[in-house]
Formats: C-alpha cells, structure tokens, sequence
C-alpha cells in the first residue's frame, strides 16, 4: 500500500494505468473462465467479423473489426470473441482519469475512473462483446480529446478530438450526441466557442467525417440500411404518450450507473448553476452538455414508444467526471454539512456489490439458478444442445434444410452449428423484404425446400408460415432446457415447396387473429 501511495505521489498517471490494468486482468479471467455461451447479438457481430465490410445491416462496422482481430489472434471460441471487451472498458477508464485530471485535478480523475469501472452496466459489458463495449471508450476518448483541443486549440489535437468522433461514430450512431454535446457547449463556454469557431475547429468536424466517410459511403450504396435500421428501432410510427414510463427509464438508469451515483448525478445536474466559483461552474457545465441530451432524448424516446436501458449509454463517460467533480468540490467543502467520503464510498460499494454478484452467477450457473436470475441468461445458454437436438431431427427426416421463425435463433444456430455436419440454416421471413441481417442473409435458396425442418417458436407466426409452403405437417415438439424451470420449445413440421404469400392487406386480414398451438 506505501509502495502504491508513493507512486500515486509521484506519477498519478502510471498509478492510474496499474489500478485500471488490475481491473481489466480480473475481468479477462472473468472471460475465459465463465461457462455461458455467446448470445445471438453477438454471434452476429462474429459473423460479420468473418467478412469484414465498411458497414453492416443493423450496426455500423467498428465491433466487427475488433472481433476480427481477436479472434484472428485467438481462434473463434467465445471468449476470443468477447477478449476485447474488458481490455476496451479499461481504456475508456483511463481517458476519463485524463479527462478528469485535465479539467479538475488527478484526485477527481482517480474517482472518475473508479465510478466509470464499477458502474453495474460496465460490469456486464465487460463480459460480453457489444457495441457498448467499442462505443464507450471511443466516447471518452472523444470527450478527453475535445477537453484538450478547448485548452489548446491546436491542429493536432484537433484531428485527434476529430478522430475519436469518427471512430465513436463507427462504434454506434449513439455517438451523434457528442456533435451535439460540443454545439451546447459552444453555446455555454466562450473557451469552447473561441476553439471550435476557428479553422483547427473546422478540422475535428473535417478530420471525424473522413474516419466516417467509408461508413456513409457504404451505406449509401446499401440503400442506408444501418441509418434505416436504427430509425426502426425507435419505433416513432407507433409512438404514444405513456408518463408512467418516466420511472421505468429512470429504475433503467439507476441499473446502468448504480442507484447512489444515479441519484447524485441528477442532484449534482440540479445545483450546478448558480454557484460563485464560474469556472468550476463551466468546467461542469461543459461535461453536463454530452450527459443531459442522451439522458432527455431517450426520456422522450421512452415516454413516446420504449427504449433499451443503455440507450441512453453516452451520457455516462461525462457523467462520471461530473459525480466525481461534484462530490469533491460540494460536498467535500469544509463548510458542508456533507462529506465526499461516505457518499462516493456508499454509492461504489453498492456498484461494487451488484457487480460482485453478477459476476459469481456469470461463473456459477449454479448460483445463478439458486438465486433466480438465470432466468435474464437464457440468451446465453442451451444453443449447444439446440445445434445438436435440431441437427438429429433435420437428419432423422432427410432434412434438405432448417429454417427457423426468429432472428435470434438464427444467429445462434449460425454460430454454434459452424462445425457441426448442419444442412443450411435458414430464417423464414416475415414481411415482403428482409428486416434483419439474418433475413437478409438467411433467405432459402433454390432447391432447399424438398423437405425443410421448420423450428418454430412463435404461435401468431404459424399460419402465415403455413400460408408459404405447398405442403407442410406437423412431426412434433422438441424442449431444450435453459434452467430448471425454462426451456427454449420449438414446434416442428416438414415442408416443401416454398413460395412467400404475397403480404397484401387482405392476406394480412385473413391470419390476423389466428393462432396455432
């Protein structure tokens, strides 16, 4: 420990980097050691990996690119292809401990790398390879670079800042909140004014639109379908207007950041205007412009139609600068009915716990089934078994195919069947064109449909599946157990000669309230 507080005394940035790198190594062993397997996101994310593109579907191209080059070094095992993930959480700490030095001191850095590493939603995306997991960093790289290029508004700094931009961009469109993030603070900081409203200023938009130009060209010439996906996903054409959601987003965010840190976010977003001390003021108020739109747009979002929890992700690496900011210059002040210590110190240990605890049910499925959370894994177990149960049946009925009624299990299928003697995997589709990239790429093929094993686990779906092939009958039900009380259930029928009904208005009529058990 002196050994530890003497290097912190002497070089705050080298301690830094050792307390992050403890982190990241117990979260690799985290990796290779737990036993679920890879969900079907990111068994999608490794299938693009394997054909490496400007863009894809549904994301833009960066996690393929990352999988790609650990699982060329480390084969295509899961947890090669998750191995980046805690490595890229921990380099998204150690920009937010250089953004928070920079802007503050290397104190509030050290607390801002802490809050950031024991954030519950971070204890998750460390153990699994999502687009989060190369978002983040490449956010808080962005953030760290802009702070800088607002001090010194170099050229260098400048295609740096731009740079981080683009690559965030190439990580998730998410990452459109820093554009707007740096316009508020334009807005609000004349040194942020004074930087951007220059040529080198002109240069981080410049320099991130050339890191994002592959992207947009990719998708322009794929009719923009990652742009058109992402709209689907807000799912605006069904929007209502529902307030009693608010506390739904709000519990969501909580699990995200940790109840404590959460509540103190929002206080500290409450009393930072109207302080004496202006720059400390600004300085917050700067990291407040990239923490407050994410955090109101998918409020919005989420009143209006729905929202995933980590919608709002963006607004966490500026978040945690600004807790460990506010915490250390309000409550930390001698005259404040308040300390700092208590706290930060309850809010991480909460965070702590909850990622404590999600991590011995991650390795212990066990636990994880005595507890009763295993049933938030099912995504992640029993495709081995669901490979293996539906190879038997489809070489049981001479299958010249599989196909399957969802996304999901293609992906699963996809991946876990990759060295299994499978005949073709293919999903049905629902609609008159593909909406996935595993409708897209999972169509039937000419003379596959002489005797397809159709897997369906979707009741509403039968009908219409029905409605697709000349012949079809039932051959029975097959369970694969997830837990010790849920199962992934298909029903199976053999069929031939598919031919898509045309989904016209009266088709859709004729199945709509029909249900087959």
């Amino acid at each position: 420990m002196n050994a530890l507080t003497h290097l912190w005394r002497r070089n705050p940035p080298a301690c830094a980097a050792l307390l992050v790198a403890l982190f990241v190594a117990l979260r690799i062993v985290v990796v290779i050691i737990a036993p679920p397997e890879i969900g079907p996101d990111e068994a999608q994310y490794w299938r693009w990996s394997e054909k490496l593109d400007f863009g894809y579907y549904s994301k833009p191209p960066l996690v393929a690119w990352v999988i790609a080059a650990s699982t060329a070094l480390f084969g295509d095992g899961e947890w090669a292809i998750r191995l980046s993930a805690p490595m890229l959480h921990g380099a998204a700490a150690f920009f937010l401990f250089l953004l928070g030095k920079r802007a503050f001191d290397a104190r509030i850095g050290a607390w801002a790398a802490t809050i950031y590493l024991l954030m519950p939603g971070i204890w998750l995306s460390s153990a699994i390879m999502s687009t989060d997991a190369v978002l983040l960093p490449t956010v808080s790289a962005g953030l760290y670079f802009l702070w800088r290029f607002r001090d010194a508004p170099s050229f260098g700094n400048a295609v740096l800042a731009g740079a981080c931009i683009g690559l965030a961009m190439l990580a998730k469109y998410a990452a459109l909140y820093l554009y707007g993030g740096a316009v508020l603070a334009i807005l609000i900081d004349r040194d942020m004014r004074k930087a951007m409203i220059s040529l080198p200023g002109a240069t981080v938009f410049i320099a991130s639109l050339v890191i994002l130009a592959p992207n947009l060209a990719w998708n322009a010439a794929n009719d923009f379908a990652t742009v058109s996906h992402t709209a689907d996903n807000a799912n605006l054409a069904e929007a209502g207007f529902d307030l009693s959601r608010i506390l739904s987003y709000l519990s969501d965010q909580a699990a995200v950041f940790g109840p404590i840190t959460f509540l103190l976010l929002l206080a500290g977003l409450a009393f930072i205007v109207g302080r004496k001390d202006k720059d400390t003021t600004t300085r917050e108020l700067w990291l407040a412009c990239f923490i407050v739109p994410p955090l109101l747009v998918i409020l919005a979002q989420e009143i209006m139609s729905r929202a995933h929890a980590n919608w709002a992700a963006c607004a966490y690496p500026a978040a945690c600068v600004l807790v460990a900011a506010w915490i250390d210059r309000v409550f930390g002040r001698p005259t404040s009915r308040f300390t700092a210590g208590p706290i930060l110190k309850a809010g991480l240990a909460v965070n702590t716990i909850i990622g404590l605890l999600f991590t011995m049910t991650w390795v212990s499925p066990d636990l994880a089934d005595a507890t009763g959370v295993s049933a938030g894994m099912k995504g992640v177990r029993g495709w081995k078994e669901t490979s293996a149960e539906l190879l038997a049946a489809a070489q049981a009925n001479n299958a010249s195919a599989i196909m399957v009624d969802d996304r999901e299990l293609w992906h699963g299928l996809d991946y876990y069947g990759r060295n299994l003697a499978m005949p073709p995997v293919r999903v049905w589709q629902r609609g008159p064109a593909p909406r996935s990239h595993a409708e897209e790429e999972g169509k039937i093929r000419p003379g596959e449909d002489t005797a397809v094993l159709i897997a369906s686990q979707g009741e509403t779906l039968r009908p219409i599946i029905r409605a697709d092939f000349a012949s079809i009958r039932e051959i029975g039900y097959l369970d694969i157990p997830l837990t010790s009380k849920r199962n992934r259930s298909f029903k199976l029928y053999l069929a031939s000669g598919y031919s898509q009904a045309p989904r016209t208005a009266e088709f859709e009529a004729s199945v709509a309230d029909k249900r087959e058990k």
